[in-house]
């Protein structure tokens, strides 16, 4: 499978493509056919080898954290209805930059009719923050 690696920290030119072995879906996890990845300021600061916090990062590893696209395969414990949806989700920090990626079934957020997996992907991390903000500060109508 095609992938792109983060080979060093640095600017864009320090992403490479390459390959690595095929995704297998785990318990409770599902593999997504990749259409489209998004590009956070995290990821970013990941490659710069700036990012904030406590994140395991060592290059050579594979980016990307939001990814949409159709689910092609199950694990064990998944609804089979979930197969051939179209759906996006984050990888839980890396592995996104790739064809397919493995993801827990508890991170999916399927696309709505009309909406274009590209866009929703686009949305995936500031919707989530924005959704996370709308309940933690309990809006009401009128608001």
């Amino acid at each position: 499978m095609r992938v792109v690696y983060l080979t060093r920290f640095g600017g864009p030119e320090v992403l490479v493509t390459g390959t690595a072995p095929e995704p297998v879906a785990g318990p409770r996890q599902v593999v997504i056919e990749v259409e489209a990845v998004n590009v956070t300021f995290l990821d970013t600061l990941i490659r710069s080898g700036n990012a904030p916090g406590p994140l395991p990062v060592s290059p050579p590893m594979i980016p990307g954290n939001g990814v949409g696209g159709v689910v092609t395969a199950l694990g064990p414990d998944v609804d089979p209805a979930l197969k051939g949806l179209r759906v996006v989700a984050s990888t839980g920090g890396f592995g996104g930059y790739a064809e397919r990626a493995a993801v827990a079934v508890d991170n999916l957020a399927e696309v709505p009719g009309g909406l274009g997996v590209e866009a929703a992907t686009a949305v995936l991390a500031d919707g989530r923050t924005a959704t996370w903000l709308v309940a933690a500060t309990a809006v009401t109508p009128g608001d």
